[in-house]
């Protein structure tokens, strides 16, 4: 009686070698991918024009450079019988770019002013007159309806972001900052209406006890929104919700100082901590994508 035979198959992975379909990425990924797909035949488009060119140079060829010009191209053809890798997972590559980065860093602004201001009033350190109050709404609205722009360019197509509004999945940290994004805006424009129509003043303090937290919560949902790419070091950042307040509070410093004294010496100030700002979240957004996938 014959014993079964066991056969087992095993799968050798091929060496990594010249660009291939999403194994190095660093030309662009997601909105970007359109550059690296220029790119990804680019090594075998060559190989092919050289041999048709060997193959024409051939024909009309002395018979000595016609045996030369054949061991080259029986050369290629072993080079191409070779088995290669076509498919791998992404490595790296930038899929959010400077969309994101500035836009983290407006939010910021907008979020980071309004927090700080507020806090100081509530607390009796600062006392916000009418001219502050208009200086206040204006610039965060302004910064904010920026943030929102920016967002709107990084998802390409201006209808997704209606998309993600109107049909949301409530798992994305995505959709649930816009919303945020949202209410934040609708304490911004409750406030300017006040002002507006002169209003009792009491109530922009009873618009900022749900514009505190408000404002934080915006500032910081995009650690949340980057925690969700698995396999980035961002899921493994513990202080990345950290990182996001501290750029708030930086900035809005600058923004208080602009908005309680306005100058010269007020706008330099916030002008350097927007870049220490801005330099920061590039950072924080661009790095992680550059890195190997784990």
């Amino acid at each position: 009686m014959s014993r079964p035979v066991k056969i087992v198959s095993t799968l050798i992975p091929t060496e990594r070698s010249g660009e291939y379909l999403w194994t190095d990425q660093a030309a662009g990924v997601g909105h970007f991918a359109k550059y690296a797909e220029q790119r990804s035949g680019a090594a075998d488009t060559h190989s092919m024009i050289v041999q048709l060119a060997l193959e024409k140079k051939a024909k009309a060829a002395a018979p000595r450079d016609r045996a030369i010009i054949h061991d080259v191209m029986s050369r290629l053809e072993e080079e191409a019988g070779k088995p290669k890798r076509l498919y791998d997972q992404p490595s790296k590559g930038v899929l959010w770019g400077w969309e994101v980065s500035a836009y983290v860093v407006t939010k910021a602004i907008a979020t980071g002013t309004y927090m700080l201001a507020m806090a100081l009033m509530l607390s009796g350190m600062l006392e916000m007159t009418d001219g502050m109050w208009w200086r206040l709404v204006i610039g965060c609205t302004a910064f904010l309806g920026l943030t929102g722009v920016l967002l709107i360019l990084d998802l390409d197509r201006p209808e997704r972001f209606v998309y993600v509004m109107l049909r949301p999945n409530w798992d994305s940290w995505l959709v649930k900052g816009a919303y945020l994004l949202g209410g934040f805006g609708g304490v911004l424009a409750c406030s300017g209406a006040v002002l507006l129509f002169g209003l009792d003043r009491i109530y922009l303090e009873y618009l900022a006890y749900a514009g505190v937290p408000l404002a934080l919560l915006t500032g910081v949902y995009t650690a949340w929104l980057l925690k969700q790419a698995r396999g980035r070091s961002w899921s493994e950042d513990g202080l990345l919700e950290a990182k996001m307040i501290f750029e708030m509070v930086v900035v809005g410093a600058g923004g208080v100082l602009l908005m309680a004294s306005p100058g010269i010496l007020s706008m330099l100030v916030f002008a350097i901590l927007m870049a220490v700002v801005a330099s920061h979240a590039h950072g924080t957004v661009i790095k992680p994508q550059l890195e190997t996938l784990h």
